[in-house]
């Protein structure tokens, strides 16, 4: 599926997903992602940070609101028109992570938050990252963990227990279709090693990897203590 293939789902789907996030973010984003991004960010006062693919702008508000210089890029013109909406003070620029069009090192972070699976040519996005991101700068990203997106449903036994989870193709690049919420989207699994490389062969150190999980007494999301579903990690460019 091409960028304008792509594009035309998230055009589609952006209503529904301005009101499945609403003002606050979902579960996941609220409680088992925002907590260790924002820890591993630290101090935002006076930084410029750049959120590649900010949706609607949640993660870009609560970084202004912490007293970041934000800009906020993302393709899709509902989610850039709800952000400035919401966030008249911020930069928001509707734009493909691929070509962004702004002056090379020009900020202090780069935040992709949940945005690396809906990049299509994510070898060109991690160029215009490169360029973009100062001397010294952090990149984080916040993805779906390698290895679930390439996992099929639970295997069960015959009382409906959940036994195991099979793991394939893992180490191909593929798109996959998905919908839920009236959203329809594609995102992209790739190998760990790939999405690495694009940064530690440019002169990147990995500084920081997690693999976030809720709390040990959120019974909806035990199933993540047996299978994670979110990465996060952080580069510092050299």
């Amino acid at each position: 599926m091409n960028q304008d293939q792509s594009l035309d789902k998230w055009k589609e789907s952006a209503q529904a997903w301005i009101a499945h996030q609403g003002e606050s973010g979902d579960f996941a984003r609220r409680v088992m992602l925002d907590p260790p991004l924002l820890e591993l960010i630290g101090n935002v006062t006076g930084k410029s940070i750049l959120d590649l693919g900010c949706g609607e702008g949640r993660f870009a508000r609560n970084l202004t609101a912490k007293g970041a210089n934000v800009t906020a890029i993302d393709p899709v013109p509902d989610f850039i028109a709800h952000a400035k909406s919401l966030d008249p003070d911020s930069t928001y620029i509707e734009a493909f992570a691929e070509s962004i069009p702004l002056p090379d090192n020009t900020f202090d972070i780069i935040v992709s938050y949940l945005t690396v699976i809906d990049i299509d040519n994510l070898e060109s996005a991690s160029r215009e990252i490169i360029r973009l991101l100062k001397p010294g700068g952090q990149l984080l990203i916040a993805t779906i963990a390698n290895m679930s997106s390439c996992t099929s449903e639970w295997v069960k036994d015959a009382e409906g227990n959940k036994l195991y989870r099979t793991v394939d193709r893992y180490m191909e690049h593929f798109s996959m279709d998905l919908e839920w919420n009236n959203i329809r989207i594609v995102n992209h699994h790739r190998p760990l090693s790939y999405i690495l490389n694009l940064f530690l062969k440019n002169g990147f150190v990995l500084t920081d990897f997690l693999e976030p999980l809720p709390p040990t007494d959120n019974r909806f999301y035990e199933e993540e203590f047996r299978c994670p579903t979110f990465q996060i990690y952080s580069l510092r460019k050299e």
